[in-house]
């Protein structure tokens, strides 16, 4: 059973220049366009629209504007929100029946003590953003560190003979928030693992000051990529991987010659949008047109009628975009006239609720192409052939039944699962110090399938991936081993040629 400490209070609400300026500066490249996309989307909304434009590169924002610090007092303890449900739930009377842990050789780490790890429990910290302008934003890592929480302590007895609590402080989407959430975890949790917080960037020079504490999760902000105590199951500077651009280039030939796109017009889209074509144009593809739009925009259809009737393109591409406006993209091609040879690659459709929010035919949709750099991980077919996503499936249902299962969760799951491989191996005195020198050792962690491999000390990012076709309202992969991940391409930074 899993004990939470969830600590903050609502901040006033931000204006855009404030949320601009703390993702001004991110490449967006080790994150799925959907995640930060769906984030900045959420906390942008009070922009006003403009004319949509072409991508050009231009100055960035400067740091934000913060409210007044948060004093984060000793023990205070608020409400856990109605929204994030009634996990946890225990076991009474033993063990799960569910599925049990991947490895079986007993870990040899039970001696040691510090800050966060006594004999008989261990604590993991995490920052999420569950209120500000959008309430329950990143609930989902909190379910899938809980979810991970409920399963060691279910099946194994914890880690390393030690009960596994999880310790979640809302930085409420703000920056002054943030890094009081990230300086109370470090001083009373054992390691942070499993954060997902919009203003991450702002934490990131808290955990530099405190580098005997090992930070795991998925930087969302560049800056929290940096300190030397970040592991990141998504690691890798600014760039993009090249596998699948070639993949595309030899399927489909001639007609990426003409690609058109559409940006969300967020200096973190804009500046994945350049990695990604940077690196698609590296292998033969050329974007003849990446238009501009509004974080606040609900139709594309003159796009599309500029990118079909006056660009001619054949592909459109879509990264940037949340599901959501992908969804009426497609209704939007056949609104503006695109032709019916017009060939779909959009890697943000996979989400649960880009099939539900497509308001025309589910045929419509048969065709689109895409990749992840991850499993896809809410497909009963994957769980058969993959051990770890039927496991993760599992104990998220199980935590939080009848809750879609999203990604923020299974990258909180991930990060924790490396935490307790590196917990595992640190040698018979397990402290914070032998933590890290664990962590950084780890090589090609892939989360036993369910993430592609990473070294998370490494520089590059993720450059294995799986493909995938949408067929008969369900996703498919296509040209892919039986499992696992093509690793046939290469993460290429974006100052090389």
């Amino acid at each position: 059973m899993t004990g939470r400490r969830q600590v903050g209070r609502n901040s006033r609400p931000l204006v855009a220049a404030a949320a601009l300026g703390v993702i001004a500066t991110a490449c967006g490249a080790r994150l799925p366009g959907a995640v930060r996309s769906q984030a900045e989307h959420a906390v942008l909304s009070q922009r006003n629209a403009t004319a949509p434009q072409s991508l050009l590169p231009g100055p960035e924002s400067t740091v934000p504007a913060t409210t007044p610090p948060l004093t984060v007092p000793s023990g205070a303890v608020s409400a856990v929100p109605s929204s994030l449900g009634t996990a946890p739930i225990s076991t009474p009377g033993g063990p799960s029946t569910g599925p049990g842990p991947t490895t079986s050789a007993a870990p040899n780490c039970s001696g040691g003590t510090d800050v966060g790890l006594t004999a008989t429990t261990l604590t993991l910290g995490e920052v999420a953003t569950l209120t500000g302008p959008v309430s329950g934003l990143f609930e989902g890592a909190v379910q899938g560190g809980e979810a991970f929480a409920n399963y060691v302590n279910s099946t194994s007895g914890g880690i390393c003979g030690r009960q596994v609590k999880v310790d979640i402080v809302d930085d409420g989407a703000n920056c002054t928030q943030d890094e009081n959430a990230t300086q109370s975890l470090a001083g009373r949790v054992f390691a942070l693992s499993g954060t997902f917080a919009l203003y991450d960037g702002c934490g990131a020079s808290i955990v530099k000051a405190n580098p005997t504490v090992a930070d795991i999760h998925v930087a969302l902000d560049p800056s929290a990529y940096v300190p030397s105590n970040h592991f990141d199951i998504s690691a890798g500077g600014s760039g993009f991987s090249t596998g699948m651009f070639r993949y595309y280039k030899q399927k489909l030939g001639s007609k990426l010659d003409h690609v058109g796109s559409i940006v969300e017009d967020i200096p973190s889209a804009v500046a994945q949008q350049q990695n990604m074509v940077h690196s698609a144009e590296h292998e033969g593809w050329h974007f003849v047109d990446s238009i501009l739009e509004q974080p606040t925009n609900s139709s594309f259809q003159g796009d599309f009628v500029k990118l079909c009737q006056q660009k001619h393109i054949q592909v459109l591409f879509e990264l940037t975009e949340p599901a959501g406006n992908a969804a009426t993209m497609i209704q939007n091609e056949r609104q503006a006239g695109c032709p019916s040879s017009l060939i779909n690659i959009i890697p943000i459709a996979y989400d649960q609720a880009f099939i539900a929010d497509y308001a025309g035919a589910r045929s419509d949709l048969n065709g689109i192409l895409g990749y992840n750099s991850y499993a896809l991980f809410f497909n009963t077919d994957a769980a058969d052939e993959t051990p770890e996503v039927k496991l993760f499936q599992y104990w998220f249902n199980r935590t939080y039944p009848g809750q879609p299962i999203n990604l923020y969760a299974m990258y909180a799951w991930a990060d924790d699962r490396m935490f307790q491989e590196a917990a595992e191996s640190a040698g018979p005195t397990l402290d914070r110090k032998t933590l890290l020198t664990s962590l950084r050792r780890i090589k090609n962690f892939d989360s036993g399938g369910l993430i592609a491999p990473v070294s998370p000390s490494a520089k590059d990012g993720p450059h294995c991936y799986i493909l995938w076709k949408l067929e008969n309202g369900g996703f498919e992969r296509v040209d892919d081993p039986a499992t696992g991940y093509r690793c046939d391409g290469e993460f290429l930074p974006l100052s090389a040629s």
